[in-house]
């Protein structure tokens, strides 16, 4: 009989209490169980935040046209904006802004005329355009991922911002339980077996890394706060403190039918007066037709985001519209502008940007390491239930994946043949069929700068007779091209002798193209 047999033999061992389980034995089985079931998502969420840090440097590495070398002086942001306007002439520029570093080239972020967004770097030493990027790169991959994993906004970013609580109680916890902390903090045994190696890894690491736990634990629920923040202000419509400025309707109609930017170099003067602390890293340009220029930069505090400073232009005039100042936010704008150089380490440049990479990659250790140990201390290998109830999430999260991903997927370039051109004032229509989709397309350019088009309806005429309409076509945002097309019956389109585009601009003015179809060249 065994010993076990034997003391439940004995008179009242049935009634006997059982022995209560020390504080200290209750948060260390909290710990383990919070770091054993909830690892899988706990080290996904860890590991993508930690490549995340660096994603930049990665694309650096893997993408030639954004490695550049310094050389002199460098030319001046109107020289790079025409240079990538030139490079793409029919593309919108929205911004063009400095990157990581001097062996970073400039990025100016652009959408051609069929709508799909580039990226398109240029030589801040020498004004050449290195080449182009497609917007899914590493950065963004991992950005995504790590942020909502994929998952609507919504949905996505709650849950993972909600880790901060299970990694705030793992601290605690692990905390608590841990003893000797002198010890510890320098104790690797290597001669006595894998379990006490990655164990007393496992906790130095810990230990370690206090600080930066509450550094992403901190920032992490205040993502979580700004979200619920967020929130409350769509529903009962608040005004923000912080606002962006725009053109009013009557300065949108004294622009008339075009906006003619003005020049980058003449931009960056007027925002240095108005704003002389500020060390310019982005310049944004107008995408509606009471859109400005926004300059924004650094000023003082590196622990903060470029956005939090800066000047609104009117397009045209230079007119300064206004002028953001971090020092003059109010206490919870000015924390919020300081959680993501915080949470992802990149206020110092490359060197706190792997101080933050290294101490991630100890933290996802941790995630790995915990359940590795309890599968030892427990003597199986089989994952939980709980482990098997978090890949739901995983499902979503590779579903929502692919939905992400069609973002970026580019369609296949229309093949256009050019039908009829026509001019009037200083905009040019030209109109082109669409090839496989019986579709009419016009665009609509200016002599100078952006046309201000809101709308158009079309016509197919042949003689007197209408072979096809369509009305009120929204033409949104503001681009160097502005497209109006239309799946017309292949027909009417064959059988049409001109076009008729009457278009609407948003100062209100109607103006009448009458393109007779001529030409059949295709491009």
């Amino acid at each position: 009989m065994s010993t076990t047999d034997l003391s439940a033999s004995e008179p009242g061992a049935q009634n006997r209490p059982k022995k209560k389980k020390s504080a200290r034995k209750k948060l260390y089985e909290v710990h383990s169980w919070l770091g054993f079931h909830l690892a899988i998502v706990m080290a996904l969420v860890l590991a993508t935040g930690t490549i995340a840090t660096v994603s930049h440097e990665l694309d650096w590495l893997t993408q030639h046209d954004m490695r550049v070398s310094p050389d002199g002086e460098q030319v001046s942001w109107g020289q790079m904006f025409e240079a990538v306007q030139a490079h793409k002439p029919k593309a919108t520029i929205n911004s063009l802004s400095q990157m990581k570093g001097d062996h970073f080239a400039y990025r100016a972020d652009v959408t051609d005329e069929f709508g799909l967004r580039r990226f398109v770097h240029v030589n801040q030493w020498t004004g050449e355009v290195t080449g182009e990027t497609h917007p899914l790169t590493i950065q963004r991959f991992f950005r995504d991922l790590h942020r909502y994993l994929y998952m609507p906004n919504f949905i996505g970013l709650p849950l993972v911002t909600s880790l901060a609580f299970v990694l705030a109680v793992s601290l605690y916890t692990g905390l608590k339980t841990a003893r000797n902390w002198r010890t510890l903090l320098f104790r690797v045994r290597t001669d006595k077996g894998a379990r006490i190696l990655w164990g007393d890894a496992h906790k130095a690491a810990g230990l370690w890394g206090i600080w930066f736990f509450v550094v992403i634990i901190v920032t992490s629920v205040w993502y979580l706060i700004e979200f619920g923040v967020g929130i409350q202000k769509r529903v009962t419509n608040a005004t923000p403190t912080i606002t962006s400025e725009r053109l009013t309707a009557e300065q949108v109609a004294e622009l008339g039918q075009t906006v003619d930017l003005r020049g980058l170099n003449d931009v960056l003067v007027v925002a240095k007066e108005a704003h002389p602390e500020l060390r310019v890293t982005s310049v944004s340009v107008p995408r509606s037709a009471n859109g400005v220029f926004f300059v924004q930069g650094m000023v003082g505090n590196p622990i903060i985001r470029p956005r939090s400073n800066g000047v609104f232009l009117h397009p045209e005039t230079l007119e300064v519209l206004g002028v953001r100042k971090s020092s003059e936010y109010p206490a919870y704008y000015y924390i919020n502008e300081m959680a993501d150089p915080l949470h992802f380490g990149n206020f110092g440049g490359l060197p706190t940007k792997l101080i933050w990479f290294a101490f991630g990659i100890a933290m996802t250790g941790l995630s790995v390491t915990g359940v590795w140990l309890t599968w030892r201390r427990l003597k199986t290998a089989s994952p939980s239930r709980a482990q098997f109830a978090t890949l739901p999430v995983l499902l979503a999260c590779f579903y929502f994946w692919t939905l992400w991903n069609e973002r970026f997927i580019d369609p296949d370039v229309p093949v256009l043949t050019a039908l009829a051109t026509g001019d009037v004032g200083g905009i040019r229509a030209v109109a082109y069929t669409v090839e496989n989709d019986a579709a009419l397309r016009i665009e609509l350019t200016a002599q100078t700068g952006r046309p201000l088009v809101q709308s158009a309806d079309l016509e197919l005429r042949a003689d007197d007779a209408v072979l096809g309409s369509a009305s009120e076509l929204v033409v949104r945002g503001v681009r160097q091209t502005a497209v109006v097309q239309h799946a017309f019956d292949a027909d009417a389109i064959t059988g049409a002798d001109r076009i008729v585009a009457a278009v609407r601009f948003h100062d209100g003015s109607k103006e009448i193209f009458e393109l007779p179809i001529t030409q059949t060249s295709s491009e």
